[in-house]
């Protein structure tokens, strides 16, 4: 991140000097926030695509120096950005925590579920929902009154042949109707044939799905939770990497769903722990609850007026 930034803040200062900006929008992966912040003369918006965070989720002696090489080249990187432009010298914390002028969080304040982020400096927005799919010929009459099972595990880390396979065995010949996305890692030939009561695909529009949806089986990436939690589906969560762990764990906790090893997955636990979240009357209240509470907050233009007054409000500090 730090050499990402030390390459990149030449250019966006380049940009920002041939033409009048009113606002810098930065994601939280770049990390760049805490030195545009001092640098340029107009407020710096940072855009937390999954959790924002007041403290990094290490302990404080993992960022003493000489902890670790690694961590001291760190800190010769940053030392070097800020000498460059004569900037006061951030914590690494203040860099991973990416906080901007004001920061915007895909999701509810409750389901973020730090005590250290809230407004004002924190704006909630729930899910990008008003997005445009791509056109996909789904038809899903043929549900007809079956309970519906959506079955994904992203785009990126979707080569699970097994997985794909546990799941037609946990299902074949049910009740349930059952749509799988299986990505462009696997191909649908290689699960064998294919039950009447299953679509699979390479590709699905899930927003359609998940507004039918009875249950959605998911590797809780931030973003696919927040989309079901929208529409107030519980979740079987199988976290593979990176914030999905601390996704599932949110699930749990808020009593929003339930969570499983991929790994010691079988067709029995997978059908039980499915049949137990479609009768789980606790859990779906939840999941309405919480729909509720972000469809509150996702009003697109709303969100864009708060943006346009932040502005003006950090110019009359200024």
């Amino acid at each position: 991140m730090l050499l990402y930034d030390e390459a990149v803040l030449p250019e966006i200062l380049g940009i920002v000097e041939e033409s009048q900006y009113n606002m810098i929008i930065c994601d939280s992966y770049f990390g760049g926030a805490c030195f545009l912040k001092q640098i340029v003369n107009v407020p710096v918006v940072c855009s937390h695509s999954s959790f924002a965070m007041s403290k990094a989720p290490v302990p404080e002696r993992m960022l003493m120096p000489g902890s670790h090489p690694q961590l001291d080249y760190c800190y010769r990187i940053l030392k070097r950005i800020c000498e460059s432009y004569n900037i006061e010298e951030p914590s690494l914390e203040q860099v991973f925590t990416s906080k901007g002028d004001l920061n915007i969080v895909y999701t509810t304040q409750d389901f973020n579920g730090d005590d250290g982020v809230h407004e004002p400096d924190y704006l909630f927005v729930g899910p990008s929902i008003d997005r445009l799919q791509e056109v996909d010929n789904l038809d899903l009459s043929v549900i007809g009154d079956r309970k519906l099972i959506y079955i994904s595990l992203g785009s990126v880390n979707t080569d699970f042949l097994d997985f794909y396979k546990t799941c037609i065995s946990a299902f074949r010949n049910t009740d349930y109707y059952v749509c799988v996305s299986i990505g462009k890692k696997c191909e649908a030939s290689q699960l064998g044939e294919i039950p009447q009561n299953f679509l699979v695909k390479s590709f699905l529009l899930q927003l359609e799905i998940l507004k039918r949806a009875d249950v959605f089986i998911t590797h809780a990436g931030f973003n696919s939770v927040n989309e079901a939690l929208y529409f107030g589906v519980p979740m079987l969560a199988l976290p593979q990497v990176n914030d999905q762990h601390k996704v599932a764990q949110r699930l749990v906790s808020m009593e929003l769903g339930m969570t499983e090893s991929i790994k010691e997955l079988s067709p029995d636990i997978l059908r039980f722990k499915t049949e137990a979240l479609i009768m789980n009357r606790k859990i779906k209240e939840n999941c309405m609850k919480i729909s509720r509470e972000i469809r509150n907050l996702t009003e697109f233009e709303q969100t864009i007026l708060k943006l346009e007054k932040f502005v003006d409000t950090w110019k009359g500090r200024k």
